[in-house]
C-alpha cells in the first residue's frame, strides 16, 4: 500500500489569487489557464491528504480582461511552492 501524501502547498489559495495552469495541472484542461479564485469548496479544510482541490473562478485573457466563470479541480502537487498574489 502507497503511504505516500500528495504535496500540499504551504499555504492554500485564497479568494482574489491568480493562479496560472498548465494544461496538465487541471481536470478536463484544454491549454493553460488563468484564473481568477472566486470560490474554493469548502470541505478542503477537512480534508488534509487532497489530491486535487475544486476551485472556481474567471477565466482571465492574455491581457488580464475576465472571461467566462470556471470551475475546476486543479492538481494539488501544482500548487506547491506555488507564489499567489501576482
Amino acid at each position: 500500500m502507497d503511504t505516500r501524501q500528495p504535496a500540499r502547498p504551504a499555504t492554500m489559495p485564497r479568494v482574489g489569487d491568480v493562479l496560472r495552469l498548465r494544461e496538465s495541472d487541471y481536470c478536463y484542461g484544454s491549454g493553460p489557464l488563468t484564473l481568477r479564485v472566486t470560490e474554493m469548496a469548502p470541505e478542503t479544510a477537512l480534508h488534509p491528504a487532497l489530491e486535487w482541490l475544486s476551485l472556481r473562478g474567471v477565466e482571465l485573457a492574455g491581457d488580464g480582461d475576465p472571461g467566462p466563470e470556471r470551475q475546476v479541480l486543479v492538481r494539488m502537487a501544482a500548487l506547491a511552492g506555488y507564489r499567489y498574489r501576482i
